[in-house]
């Protein structure tokens, strides 16, 4: 394509975007004359990364054709505007780029990847354009190398925003614990994505040392960098950070302790085999001391709504550890048993299994009679059944049919709130 239009003339783009016109706009800044008209087809291109509308195969069309501009293009500044239009398109664009550059080919020999990293050093970092030397200090987070660890830790000083979190983001993806000293200073740092980027670096790195960073941002005044923090330290996998989560269980705000909570059941999921049950038991032991009006009702989130099979497993387990069938408030107690009741019914066997283990755990009369209306009433689904006569066999149940006979009118309901509601009633009739 050629372009006769006047250098500064680039009114006519705007008309293609107004249509939507991404084919139009790629052979521009493909085939552009005009540097500047390039430029502006790489930033509108960036500007519809915001729309959802854009099939699959368009959205392909204009990422192949900005990386393409970044590669080829001989126009610093439209190889910037296109940087910054894939980074608008999602940061694993970037990613993207890096790979398709051929700069850093797995199979290459050690001289040949250190040539290219000198050319990368000498060629992006010191670049004018902050875009260029986004783009190193995410290639650099792939490269590792102590040259690549010196280059980094400077990089996190950028005066670009955008540098400093990709270049903090390849410190936790290299995992070097020499890194620690300068993502610490970023805990700091002016922008709030450099900061929460520091935080999970550290997290990545892991180890005393990070844990040691990361302990004071658990208190820290901004709620999103305490969630972050938090949720890193679920990834330990040792007892080291329960102290610090058990105490963020009284955070002020109900998020952060729903993070705190998960991320102490996240690391006995992801202990070592054979700590596991020495970490699960400990953190319940803690969990078990803490307050239960602010323990118990994250944990029945957990088991209701989460998707990770493993995560309903351990709450299934826990909250027969931390829950207390003598609780005096009642109404904290009947909905512990609703919920358990409803997991004996969950699609997957093993949180089924374990909801009836806590419930053997909750033994209590007005358990006992609420699993002996369950066994005997015929909607229930055989399973679920089966699994309520099992906690009564182990409970030793001594209830007997007067509690059925009594009972004609019990529905089984998937609702938990459901059960709290009619059988409340039933027990005001109770002499």
């Amino acid at each position: 394509m050629v372009d006769d239009r006047p250098e500064a003339d680039t009114a006519f783009l705007y008309e293609l975007a107004r249509e939507s016109d991404t084919t139009e706009l790629v052979a521009y800044l493909r085939r552009g004359s005009s540097p500047v008209v390039r430029r502006r087809a790489a930033e509108m291109l960036g500007d519809f990364a915001a729309e959802t509308t854009r099939t699959d195969g368009e959205t392909e069309e204009v990422i192949r054709a900005l990386i393409q501009a970044v590669r080829e293009d001989e126009d610093r500044s439209v190889r910037a505007r296109a940087i910054d239009a894939l980074y608008r398109h999602g940061p694993d664009t970037l990613e993207r780029l890096v790979r398709e550059m051929g700069e850093f080919d797995a199979e290459a020999d050690s001289g040949t990847a250190e040539r290219a990293m000198s050319r990368l050093l000498k060629e992006w970092l010191d670049a004018d354009y902050p875009e260029f030397r986004m783009v190193a200090a995410t290639a650099l987070g792939r490269m590792g190398g102590k040259r690549s660890l010196s280059a980094l830790v400077s990089a996190t000083t950028d005066r670009s925003p955008r540098v400093r979190a990709r270049a903090v983001q390849s410190c936790g993806r290299i995992g070097d614990e020499r890194c620690i000293g300068p993502l610490r200073h970023r805990l700091d740092d002016d922008r709030r994505r450099v900061r929460e980027e520091a935080v999970k670096a550290l997290g990545a790195i892991g180890g005393e040392a990070a844990l040691r960073s990361l302990a004071p941002v658990v208190t820290a005044d901004e709620e999103s960098l305490r969630r972050a923090a938090i949720e890193e330290l679920g990834q330990f996998g040792s007892l080291e950070p329960v102290d610090l989560l058990v105490r963020a269980l009284v955070d002020d705000t109900a998020p952060v302790q729903r993070a705190a909570l998960l991320s102490l059941v996240q690391l006995f999921v992801d202990a070592p085999a054979d700590r596991r049950q020495e970490v699960r038991e400990a953190v319940a032991d803690r969990l078990s001391d803490a307050d239960t009006l602010t323990v118990i009702p994250h944990v029945i989130d957990m088991l209701d709504e989460s998707r990770r099979t493993a995560v309903r497993r351990n709450a299934a387990w826990l909250l027969g550890r931390v829950a207390d069938a003598d609780d005096p408030d009642e109404d904290r107690r009947e909905t512990v048993y609703d919920c358990l009741i409803d997991a004996l019914g969950d699609p997957d066997d093993r949180t089924a299994r374990l909801s009836a283990d806590s419930l053997a755990e909750l033994e209590s009369e007005k358990l006992e009679r609420r699993l002996q209306l369950l066994v005997h009433d015929e909607g229930v689904p055989s399973d679920v059944a089966e699994r309520a006569e099992a906690v009564l066999d182990v409970v030793g149940g001594s209830l007997s049919g007067e509690v059925v006979t009594n009972a004609v009118d019990y529905t089984y309901v998937r609702d938990p709130s459901d059960y709290t509601a009619s059988h409340d009633r039933d027990d005001d009739r109770e002499p």
